[in-house]
């Protein structure tokens, strides 16, 4: 989903509806009160947030369930968002949601470092970073690559029968951006 809405951008860039929305990846639908467990909330606060992101098109209804048990699912994995907006106020918006985002990946990347790791997974978790000279187009080329690269794997979120047994979810982040001149430090 690319988000081109400031307001939308605004709506998305909160803590706990990021999470919400993880959190409708990983369990499937799901409804206010299941999450409010999962997130040690109230349910009318998850309810609330959970209406912002309906509002906006992250989220939705899911279909066939009764008037007591409403489910919400996710609507798309992946967004996305340009923080070249044509006007200022798109441009503050792609920055608050672009902070909020890279708040919560440093938060969640920090908290991994320390957790316990099972046995079969220690070794498999790649970290790792590299600073490289490159032109806008390798940029962006190495973007679309990676974007390629996970793109056999993304579907699994909607398709839990094409999840292995041995799975989890993993995290995966990915970052560019140009390291200030010198003369800009």
């Amino acid at each position: 989903m690319e988000i081109k809405d400031p307001k939308a951008m605004r709506a998305l860039a909160h803590p706990l509806r990021i999470r919400l929305l993880e959190l409708l990846a990983i369990e499937g639908p799901a409804t206010a009160a299941r999450l409010a467990e999962l997130v040690a909330e109230s349910p009318s606060n998850c309810s609330f947030h959970l209406r912002v992101l309906a509002k906006f098109g992250y989220i939705e209804r899911a279909p066939g369930q009764s008037r007591r048990d409403r489910p919400w699912r996710l609507v798309d994995i992946e967004q996305t968002w340009d923080a070249e907006q044509p006007d200022e106020d798109g441009r503050s918006a792609a920055s608050e949601l672009s902070q909020a985002f890279l708040e919560w990946e440093t938060a969640r990347m920090k908290a991994a470092v320390t957790a316990k790791v099972p046995e079969e997974w220690k070794g498999r978790l790649p970290g790792w970073g590299a600073t490289l000279w490159l032109t806008p187009q390798e940029a962006e080329q190495l973007g679309h690559a990676f974007a390629q690269l996970i793109k056999p794997y993304v579907g699994r979120w909607q398709e839990p029968d094409a999840r292995p047994a041995e799975g989890r979810p993993v995290r995966i982040f990915h970052n560019a951006y140009l390291l200030p001149e010198q003369e800009e430090q």
